[in-house]
């Protein structure tokens, strides 16, 4: 499969969902652009393609994208334990490769959102933290450039995760992760869904809820067999691991790892891009998930 195939959109289909046309679009491209213009913190002016991609994401709200664009570029600094050595062209991805298949399926679903597939693997010794950096940072930073969807759809299957990978798992981690799906991917995930989890991964899944909004947590489904699951997803989309028509995980993951060496000019600027605090023109605002200007704050769990 062409590394170009990996992502197929219809960026036709989605203006038109939007009620948008090509002059449409560019007009409002144009209107952030000259935005950004007047933000000297941020450090470059995105390409088209980046600025339409979260254009969609936030529903076509200017206001919304000039504050998600700001916190693409900030959210690094704010949760730097996630961003920090996850460049996917060197050795630090090495423990995410180990602990899962974190894979785009290349078609849109019916309703044109983007499916994603979280397949954990057979390892004692995995990271969910370096794998959620990993998906939250390399994959999506892809998707920024070349997808256009009407929003996120994951499924999560841990039918081999071990008790000593879901055991490393935080409160923390949690938090950020919501935090980053919510303030940076816009609000745009659809549905997650967990499928052949352990008893001991339910309580993980709880509380992973709980950090975010109502309505995501509404769409958060824990399902018990794979019928639970085609009544929400057709097999048109799901790998072949699940009875479906498209390429396995495994396959997958394989062009996937391929596909961040395009990239890797990109991946390497994105370890130097730095917004330049004292440039903001506005503080940022604090935040029920930050401490002061930027600093997670400790959770105390019973």
């Amino acid at each position: 499969m062409p590394s170009n195939d990996l992502l197929i959109t219809d960026r036709n289909q989605i203006r038109k969902a939007w009620e948008k046309t090509e002059n449409d679009v560019n007009k409002d491209i144009q209107i952030i652009k000259e935005w950004l213009q007047t933000q000297k913190h941020l450090p470059e002016i995105p390409t088209d393609n980046m600025i339409e991609f979260f254009l969609v994401n936030c529903k076509f709200s200017i206001e919304k994208t000039k504050q998600t664009l700001d916190m693409y570029y900030t959210v690094p600094n704010l949760v730097p334990d996630l961003y920090k050595n996850i460049n996917p062209c060197t050795s630090d991805v090495d423990i995410a490769y180990k602990t899962a298949n974190f894979v785009c399926i290349p078609v849109l679903t019916p309703s044109l959102h983007r499916l994603t597939v979280c397949q954990y693997k057979d390892s004692e010794d995995g990271s969910v933290s370096k794998l959620s950096a990993h998906c939250l940072r390399n994959v999506y930073e892809i998707r920024i450039h070349e997808d256009l969807s009407m929003g996120e759809i994951y499924l999560v299957d841990c039918e081999r995760v071990k008790f000593s990978v879901i055991a490393k798992i935080t409160p923390l981690l949690l938090k950020q992760i919501a935090f980053v799906l919510e303030r940076v991917h816009s609000y745009r995930t659809h549905s997650i869904h967990f499928i052949n989890s352990p008893s001991y991964m339910h309580h993980t899944i709880t509380l992973f809820k709980t950090f975010l909004k109502k309505k995501l947590a509404d769409r958060v489904y824990s399902h018990k067999s794979l019928d639970e699951l085609l009544e929400h997803l057709p097999l048109d989309v799901l790998p072949s691991d699940f009875g479906g028509k498209q390429k396995s995980c495994e396959e997958l993951a394989e062009l996937w790892k391929k596909k961040m060496f395009e990239y890797k000019d990109r991946f390497d600027k994105l370890e130097t891009l730095q917004v330049t605090e004292e440039l903001r023109p506005e503080k940022l605002e604090n935040d029920e998930l930050l401490g002061y200007y930027g600093n997670f704050k400790k959770i105390d769990t019973d």
